[in-house]
């Protein structure tokens, strides 16, 4: 049975979605519709919160594509934050990293994504 779990704070003006679990072709549709409702309800800087995601495959790729996608149509901004070394693995097999920042820890993560927040308001 595969099983993510997904939760959602928001930290100053950062929407950070906690990924846990498998992320695979049986839950990545889970993924996307709490990203796009958080992002909805929320705003477009996003921060994935990897630190207790176990496992993903080319369809969770296709989820963090889709919520970069989504992000930037808003003008917002998507980081990864504390992927293992599995999951680091694929996204840099793949070079998403060069589109999607990779952070060591979430503060990073919410560092950064307030810094570019800071840097487009400020125009």
């Amino acid at each position: 049975m595969h099983r993510l779990g997904l939760s959602t704070r928001v930290e100053n003006h950062s929407v950070i979605v906690k990924v846990e679990g498998e992320l695979d072709i049986a839950t990545a549709d889970d993924l996307q519709e709490h990203v796009l409702s958080a992002v909805e309800k929320h705003g477009p800087w996003l921060i994935l919160d990897l630190t207790n995601l176990e496992f993903m495959d080319s369809s969770g790729l296709n989820v963090v594509i889709q919520a970069y996608s989504a992000v930037k149509e808003r003008n917002g901004s998507l980081a990864l934050a504390a992927p293992n070394e599995r999951v680091d693995k694929v996204v840099r097999l793949v070079s998403l990293h060069r589109q999607v920042p990779v952070h060591h820890t979430v503060p990073a993560a919410v560092n950064a994504i307030e810094a570019l927040e800071a840097k487009q308001q400020a125009g």
